[in-house]
């Protein structure tokens, strides 16, 4: 069985991979460790790793990340945060996936879901627009809301 710590980054779908399994977790309590973050974020997944970044004092920035050996680990955590906020060492913290800072290609935004098209010609209906992103995008449109006058 192959391990995604053991494959070879250089093709784009393991790439993918290692950006769905972890995750950026802001708002910690100065006294959280990687210790009690490790407690924490087990329970739903194994964690390969947990890095609190911290100030050459040591003092805590009271941010870090978060990876699990597979994205379902990391799937199953922000899902929890659907059901209710996460909380560790008795204060809220903000739990989502981690964007690789200045690579902004076409996976980055994975949760955009959502595109405004404006200034569009009258005649223009929602078929066009579906037709349009599909065939030249590769995009699976499932809805699309179209707004004809302004309110």
């Amino acid at each position: 069985m192959l391990d995604a710590k053991d494959v070879d980054h250089t093709n784009g779908v393991e790439e993918l991979e290692d950006k769905l399994r972890k995750l950026f977790v802001g708002g910690l309590s100065e006294s959280t460790t990687e210790e009690s973050g490790r407690e924490y974020f087990g329970q739903f997944g194994e964690v390969e790793n947990i890095n609190i970044l911290r100030y050459d004092d040591g003092k805590s920035r009271r941010f870090g990340f978060v990876t699990y050996a597979t994205d379902d680990g990391a799937k199953k955590c922000l899902d929890e945060k659907k059901q209710s906020a996460h909380s560790l060492d008795e204060k809220e913290i903000e739990v989502k996936r981690a964007m690789p800072r200045g690579n902004r290609d076409r996976n980055a935004s994975l949760k955009t879901h959502k595109i405004f098209v404006g200034g569009l010609d009258t005649d223009v209906d929602e078929e066009t627009i579906k037709s349009y992103f599909e065939d030249n995008f590769a995009a699976v449109v499932t809805k699309v809301d179209f707004i004809k006058e302004k309110k």
